[in-house]
């Protein structure tokens, strides 16, 4: 009600109804694409949680590991991904190659900070008991460790979800040529389209917001089953 009441033109602000009317006509063509980027952000997000949880697991057992691969975890993560696409663009090529390392990047810092974090954290004297009892290190790690950390762990995947999920929309941008993200610079650049691209960039943000929400579905899923 208030876009038509303020008289502002609908190619720079189109009225709900407008975006509604456009998803109904463009569904079809958005929700493919969406499907292109939720590919990417999957992939990127998978290598995430393994590599980030078991780099992490590494250099908590072995400190040597830590002070070897820590700082280049940290170096990585402070230059900015656009400064690294000509290296990614030579190694990978255009498309979703590079999309998916752009997501695995952007979100791979959090998850390893935050799950060596949670193992850093455990209550050292249930360690202790336990290994008074002649537990090795994997009964330690399997009773005491991996459920200490969960919550710690679950709270870097939740960063580390929106990060993948934003990584491959970027990617998209600077470089894709397919995907969601692509598709909203193309209605960007459209004539009599803005409507649509605002279509599709709710589409994003609820997307987006429903990955988020799994995660802390299984979140509390899995903390209240342990």
């Amino acid at each position: 009600m208030a876009v038509p009441t303020m008289d502002i033109q609908a190619y720079i602000l189109p009225t709900p109804s407008d975006i509604a009317a456009a998803f109904v006509d463009h569904h079809e063509t958005i929700l493919a694409e969406l499907q292109v980027t939720l590919r990417e952000f999957a992939i990127g997000f998978g290598l995430t949680l393994v590599s980030g949880y078991l780099l992490s697991l590494v250099m908590f057992e072995w400190k040597v590991m830590e002070i070897t691969f820590f700082p280049y975890v940290i170096v990585i993560r402070s230059i900015p991904i656009v400064t690294l696409l000509p290296i990614f663009i030579v190694w990978f090529g255009f498309g979703m190659n590079t999309v998916i390392t752009v997501s695995y990047l952007i979100s791979f810092f959090p998850m390893v900070v935050n799950t060596l974090s949670g193992f850093q954290e455990t209550d050292e004297q249930l360690v202790e008991m336990l290994e008074s009892f002649s537990a090795n290190r994997w009964q330690v790690y399997k009773n005491i460790y991996l459920y200490s950390s969960l919550p710690t762990v679950f709270a870097g995947i939740k960063i580390s979800v929106i990060l993948a999920f934003t990584g491959a929309i970027v990617g998209e941008f600077l470089i894709g040529n397919q995907g969601i993200g692509t598709l909203i610079l193309e209605y960007n650049n459209g004539f009599g389209t803005t409507a649509a691209m605002f279509a599709a960039v709710f589409t994003v943000s609820i997307s987006s917001l429903a990955c988020f929400g799994a995660v802390v579905a299984l979140e509390r899923f899995v903390i209240d089953w342990v």
